[in-house]
């Protein structure tokens, strides 16, 4: 357990981080993605806000207020973000979706994805958020989470010519009726979830409630301030929040610096990649809102009240959270995201493959932890 003194060394290392940081960035836009980005982290920490917790609590107790939650978070980013997309330019500035083909290797890769989100007990921005609070055990995930990105792209001869729909998005497409649309197909599924709760529980836990001291669930204030910083990332970099991207990115700048030999084919192929190879790794966007997000999360730890508990390891969970990152890291690049990219800012550009993606990454929740549950019972 690390105590207050403990701390201070930590502390002053992540001041002087943070400073340098500032320092060697400049750019104010850029400067300002970065406490974007932890603001983001620090939200993800002190509101204990989940996407596998969420996910785990609704399919195996049918306890479905932080689910409840995102599907409030996706429509107020559909509502935030569409008519930034209907605009398309302010200034200099072009506005542009997480709008991906919608096909195999997306359906493959979501559902490999679900299954690391439960093994690790995180998904990626999941695990930035727990390394954020020095967990030992997320660091293993987080190293096999650019392993797994670095894999994906070595086998994109494999997954990249699979049948797939070109990209399109319902909002940008069908304008209004597309959003309106997306907005009616979430308040079924939030209709439906209250109603799988109330079936199962006799109960539902409100996410705000007039007669509670604290009368909104940390679950919706997480969500609300998730999309008021995901919006900003969006008006100062053009594009919504993603995290799966620097998988592969990070991997192959690392084998770059040290002479690894990871320069395959991906890298010139993948258009997602082509124009920020040659660019610094801190005048990337989301490079800087992904390390803005440790940070965040890493001084909301280090400000707490509370010292940091001792997590318990063993050979058996250090297993599953390797395992678990690679799956995560391999199925983020064959599926074109995360939960951010694919599930959260993919929807919220109206994206296909966002909704195809939620549908497979489901499945996998879903297979892993019929796993776990049999192994632990």
């Amino acid at each position: 357990m690390l105590t207050k003194d403990r701390l201070l060394p930590i502390r002053l290392f992540t001041l002087a981080l943070t400073l340098a940081l500032i320092w060697i960035i400049k750019q104010p836009g850029l400067v300002a993605l970065l406490f974007a980005g932890m603001a983001l982290g620090a939200t993800l920490n002190y509101f204990m806000f989940g996407f596998s917790s969420s996910w785990r609590r609704c399919i195996l107790s049918h306890q479905t207020a932080g689910v409840r939650a995102q599907i409030i978070m996706l429509a107020g980013a559909l509502i935030l973000f569409t008519p930034l997309f209907w605009l398309e330019s302010w200034g200099s500035l072009q506005f542009q979706g997480i709008i991906r083909p919608a096909g195999l290797s997306v359906m493959l890769g979501a559902f490999l994805f679900g299954i690391g989100m439960q093994f690790a007990a995180n998904c990626s921005s999941g695990t930035l958020n727990r390394v954020g609070q020095l967990q030992p055990l997320s660091f293993v995930s987080f190293i096999m989470l650019f392993v797994g990105g670095a894999l994906g792209a070595y086998f994109y001869n494999s997954w990249g010519h699979w049948w797939a729909l070109a990209p399109y998005s319902i909002t940008l497409n069908w304008k209004l009726a597309g959003l309106l649309l997306s907005l009616t197909t979430l308040l079924v599924i939030y209709v439906g979830l209250i109603r799988l709760e109330k079936n199962n529980r006799q109960t539902l836990e409100p996410l705000w409630s007039r007669n509670e001291p604290k009368p909104f669930s940390p679950f919706l204030i997480a969500a609300l301030l998730l999309v008021v910083f995901s919006g900003l990332i969006l008006f100062l970099s053009g594009q919504p929040w993603s995290v799966a991207t620097v998988f592969t990115l990070w991997s192959f700048k690392f084998s770059d610096q040290f002479n690894l030999g990871l320069d395959w084919e991906f890298w010139q192929i993948a258009q997602l990649y082509q124009h920020r190879i040659a660019e610094p790794l801190l005048a990337d966007p989301i490079s800087l809102t992904t390390l803005g997000v440790i940070l965040g999360s890493l001084w909301v730890t280090l400000l707490a009240k509370k010292p940091i508990k001792k997590q318990t390891i063993s050979p058996k969970q250090t297993a599953y959270y390797a395992l678990g990152g690679l799956l995560m890291g391999f199925g983020a690049t064959l599926s074109y995201g995360c939960n951010i990219g694919a599930f959260f800012s993919g929807i919220a550009s109206g994206s296909l493959h966002g909704w195809l993606w939620i549908i497979f990454a489901l499945l996998g929740n879903l297979v892993a932890l019929l796993w776990l549950r049999d192994r632990n019972d």
